[in-house]
């Protein structure tokens, strides 16, 4: 991998834990319990379209894993529903992008709706109460405007990097 490559990678994983803990803070509970918009995401969709299937698995883990720890979460429960919704996600986003029927915003609202998925049966699995799965249809709907606001905020970025000029 070249360096110039390590060092934009390393730039977007920053920018994906600080967006990631910037939104820990907002009040989005109100909505539904442990709902979150999903700011991080955008460079995960970012590097998704510039760097390929592989950075964005690389970026979006290294993400999860040092977002937890700087927040003092690694390996709770907000850890695991974290990590579990961010792997259903990468896997829907993947297989999305690989088949080319989707675009950007496509692709954010697979990644949104099975990031929900995968929390839902994260805490299902964890607390053994299976009334929390009555929360999918809701976050699945709110998934899809997340998803759609989240994609078009991602393909703001792209059309603005695809725009710089090189020094």
């Amino acid at each position: 991998m070249k360096t110039e490559k390590i060092v934009e990678l390393s730039f977007l994983c920053a920018i994906g834990i600080v967006l990631q803990i910037l939104e820990s803070f907002l009040p989005t509970s109100w909505i539904i319990p442990g709902f979150k918009i999903g700011f991080a995401n955008i460079t995960a969709l970012f590097v998704l379209k510039m760097y390929g299937i592989q950075s964005m698995w690389l970026v979006s883990a290294m993400r999860v894993f040092l977002a937890s720890l700087l927040q003092g979460t690694l390996f709770s429960v907000s850890f695991w529903l974290s990590a579990s919704g961010a792997f259903l996600a990468l896997c829907a986003m993947s297989i999305g992008y690989k088949t080319g029927w989707f675009s950007i915003l496509g692709i954010s609202v697979l990644g949104a709706a099975f990031h929900s998925i995968g929390q839902v049966l994260m805490v299902t699995w964890i607390y053994q109460q299976f009334f929390m799965q009555l929360f999918l249809p809701v976050l699945l709907a709110l998934s899809i405007v997340s998803g759609l606001c989240i994609g078009a905020l991602s393909q703001l970025m792209m059309n603005r990097w695809k725009g710089r000029k090189s020094i």
